[in-house]
């Protein structure tokens, strides 16, 4: 049943496959309960949907093409949906029907708690290295890092947390074909061979946030850029904790007067995290 229920979430939002014509991806959560009700199974799945009033996904449904291809590739271990065992449940209790039914995965998402890892593409090498103790750091604490793969803060923190042999979880702003990595788990919405575009990146980085019990913002902009429009956004809605680096830049300064925790050092991170409100982890772990 599960992965029937995959295959037919796959088939139906899964970025990349041929399908008919677009479909409203907020009514994925009534999509899962009609099949779920029902155990139907993918042969009845089109008329069942179709009985409940959900007529364009009914129609994708029967297209045999689609079935096919998303077949295919959940069979292959590419895909990750909202009923798969390794999904994140803290996506469903903070995005609702915004988390994403269906993306693409290499590797596999750790059961573990994690803590988020952002900031500045573009950044000095002080700032690389705070990122990467950040990491380290972490991983000392028993979290995992969860990051966006972008180059400076990104990647720096996800380098430290692997250097302490921690494991790592990179939500990709492009296709998962562009991910050569093999020594951590990479996620992606968008489809496989897209690049990088403004879209993906805003939408990975609510990801992040969304994953992460605390996340911690290494360096941002004051008022532009995806780091600080993220880190807003994610503390107005209240996705997570926010830590940021106290190097009194006026992005960091600002973050931290809208309630982040500020810190100066990596060694500040265990007092950070016992200052901010325990919240559920990524898989209620913790």
């Amino acid at each position: 049943m599960i992965e029937d229920l995959s295959t037919c979430l796959a088939a139906l939002y899964l970025r990349g496959l041929p399908r008919p014509a677009p479909l409203v991806r907020r009514r994925w959560p009534k999509v899962v309960s009609v099949l779920r009700q029902h155990d139907t199974g993918l042969a009845g799945a089109a008329e069942l949907l179709r009985k409940h009033g959900l007529w364009e996904e009914a129609v994708a449904l029967d297209t045999p093409v689609l079935i096919e291809a998303a077949s295919a590739e959940v069979t292959s271990g590419r895909v990750l949906t909202s009923v798969d065992d390794g999904y994140p449940i803290r996506w469903l209790e903070r995005l609702a029907d915004g988390a994403p039914p269906a993306l693409w995965i290499s590797g596999s998402v750790s059961k573990t708690r994690y803590i988020g890892i952002v900031g500045s593409r573009q950044v000095d090498d002080a700032t690389r290295r705070f990122a990467a103790a950040i990491g380290s750091e972490a991983v000392e604490l028993g979290f995992g890092v969860v990051s966006g793969g972008a180059i400076g803060c990104d990647q720096a923190g996800a380098q430290g947390g692997l250097t302490a042999g921690g494991v790592v979880v990179e939500i990709l702003p492009h296709g998962i074909d562009l991910y050569r990595t093999q020594d951590r788990c990479g996620l992606a919405v968008c489809p496989p061979h897209e690049e990088f575009t403004r879209a993906n990146a805003m939408e990975r980085n609510t990801l992040i946030y969304a994953a992460s019990e605390q996340t911690v913002v290494v360096h941002a902009r004051f008022k532009e850029g995806g780091t600080w429009i993220g880190a807003a956004e994610a503390n107005r809605r209240r996705l997570c904790q926010l830590i940021v680096r106290d190097d009194g830049s006026p992005g960091n300064r600002a973050l931290i007067s809208l309630g982040g925790t500020g810190i100066e050092h990596p060694e500040q991170l265990g007092q950070a995290l016992e200052r901010t409100p325990p919240q559920p982890g990524l898989f209620h772990i913790g």
